[in-house]
């Protein structure tokens, strides 16, 4: 277990920046979210390229889809290895507020909340509670009980 004083915590302009890098695979998550749907509903469209038109319920499934995939992507890397590719990118990880590695429980929990920390919009709410936390932590770290440290 580490003392607070052998951890730097990390707050908004590098999480920020491993967000950004992440936001690419939320990407392209889409890109196998959206046409699966179409496949299932007949919704492909081709021509000029191939993309899935979807609206009404098959929209919400889609987003549904990919709203799955990517709390999975986090939950699943953060647990197995401390970070998604962008907090690895730019040398930070996710930490048991003691110190330890997190449980899955603890990564779905801090991965799930990432919806209320995105309200209103861009994790404006996350943001504000985090400029207010000694350790930096958003809603989700606090409800997980997790930080992020510089590796």
């Amino acid at each position: 277990m580490e003392s607070d004083t052998d951890r730097t915590y990390c707050g908004v302009g590098i999480r920020g920046v491993a967000m950004f890098v992440d936001s690419f695979i939320w990407i392209f998550l889409t890109f196998i979210a959206m046409p699966f749907v179409g496949i299932l509903t007949g919704n492909i469209e081709t021509g000029n390229g191939t993309y899935a038109d979807l609206e009404g319920t098959a929209a919400v499934f889609g987003l549904s889809l990919w709203f799955v995939l990517a709390i999975s992507y986090h939950t699943v890397f953060e647990w197995k290895y401390g970070q998604t590719l962008g907090k690895y990118l730019v040398s930070i990880k996710v930490e048991h507020k003691n110190g330890g590695t997190l449980s899955l429980r603890e990564s779905f929990l801090r991965n799930l909340l990432r919806l209320v920390d995105w309200l209103p919009i861009f994790y404006i709410a996350g943001i504000g509670v985090l400029f207010v936390s000694n350790r930096y932590q958003r809603i989700g770290d606090r409800v997980a009980g997790t930080v992020i440290v510089r590796t």
